[in-house]
């Protein structure tokens, strides 16, 4: 009976290793993050003690690949899921961290999968590379999500991280229904344009989605300016609850037709200094346009900026950044972070992190510090809130 079992498993490797390892000029790799460490997150006058799930990076796997098919011209595809490291989803769950007493939005992560929403809900795309540039089809990461993370010295992760203070965010970090072109890489200039279906029956423009992104990349310089503009609504390619912008009772009414427009225009831009990398970035963000506010005021209109460095210090990098957020259009609406944090490399595959954020809200916002999995506001305005993080992550 063992013999049999022996010769059976050995015909089944054999004949799915050739389907994992694919053909001649191809090759597949499978990859993941675990990330996770202690965090103490205050808001609202109250705090938590936990064990956080991709505090720097969200826990992922995923596999990718890319076939050559000759001629300059190459297939690639990657399917890539979250999954929660500190057990979300079981007894206890790890990342529903607190809904206390007086909080008007529980203060929690995207889902069980702790990021991406759902299984495979992070980046899964197939597309040609060639001369021409790159094209993907799938879902996708946005363009201006990237841009806002690439000048973030936290690396949209830790508690300093910008979902902290920018609105846009995570709400456009995937788009699904995407098609996505990349022009090659010219004296430093590469351009992105993605569109994403809105798969709507009321209509082609309902719902759709487009970001175009326009980036330069030169030695020590780095810079770029990006748009975004969105046809909201609950059934379109990013399917999201009603926005909870601020610290007010009031929301975003959608015009007769269910839907109402988001835009976002970013500008961001960096220098390294050898003992610095200093990076800046602004966004202006109007929400809502075509809608109505359900108490006759006017629809919000964000300012967001900060500015970082990253520091060499010793075998690691000193991080830090100070910035706000606040909407032209309401008052006593400013939200204040500043931010540090060191990260240290035991490896290529392993580092260690700590970092430390505190936000001062005015009395109609109540923003939270949280981390790459983890986001939220509240209804008390006026309020502090602040984060300390240690851990420890490692890529394979």
């Amino acid at each position: 009976m063992n013999k049999k079992r022996i010769v059976l498993a050995a015909a089944l490797s054999m004949a799915l290793t050739p389907a994992f390892a694919g053909g001649a000029g191809s090759n597949v790799q499978l990859y993941g993050i675990i990330d996770a460490g202690i965090e103490h997150l205050s808001f609202d006058n109250t705090s938590v003690n936990r064990l956080g799930s991709g505090i720097q990076v969200p826990d992922l796997i995923g596999v990718k690949g890319n076939e050559d098919l000759g001629g300059g011209l190459s297939a690639f595809f990657q399917a890539e899921t979250g999954f929660c490291g500190n057990g979300n989803g079981t007894f206890l769950r790890g990342n529903n961290v607190y809904s206390g007493a007086n909080q008007g939005a529980q203060y929690q992560a995207n889902s069980d999968y702790c990021t991406g929403g759902q299984f495979m809900g992070r980046e899964t795309m197939v597309g040609l590379s060639g001369d021409f540039g790159k094209l993907s089809l799938g879902r996708l990461a946005t363009p201006s999500f990237i841009n806002a993370l690439v000048a973030d010295p936290f690396g949209a992760g830790l508690t300093g991280g910008m979902f902290n203070l920018d609105p846009a965010f995570p709400i456009y970090v995937y788009v699904s229904q995407a098609m996505q072109y990349q022009t090659p890489t010219m004296s430093g200039l590469q351009g992105t344009l993605l569109y994403a279906l809105g798969a709507q029956s009321s209509g082609a423009s309902n719902g759709q989605f487009y970001n175009a992104s326009l980036n330069y990349r030169n030695g020590p310089v780095m810079a770029g300016i990006a748009y975004l503009h969105h046809n909201f609504s609950s059934g379109g390619p990013i399917p999201d609850a009603a926005l909870m912008l601020d610290a007010t009772t009031r929301s975003i009414v959608p015009s007769s037709d269910g839907y109402f427009t988001n835009k976002v225009l970013q500008l961001f831009g960096g220098y390294n200094l050898g003992v610095a990398n200093i990076t800046a970035y602004y966004a202006d963000e109007k929400f809502g346009d075509g809608g109505t506010m359900s108490d006759g005021s006017q629809t919000p209109h964000f300012k967001v900026w900060w500015i970082g460095a990253t520091i060499p210090a010793g075998p690691g990098s000193i991080l830090a950044s100070i910035g706000q957020h606040k909407d032209s259009n309401l008052i006593n609406s400013t939200a204040r972070q500043y931010a540090v944090g060191y990260n240290y490399p035991m490896s290529k595959q392993t580092n260690l992190y700590a970092s430390y954020a505190h936000i001062s809200n005015d009395s109609n916002v109540d923003q939270y510090v949280g981390d790459t999995t983890v986001v939220g506001t509240g209804m008390q305005g006026g309020q502090s809130s602040s984060g300390i993080a240690l851990g420890i992550r490692h890529a394979f």
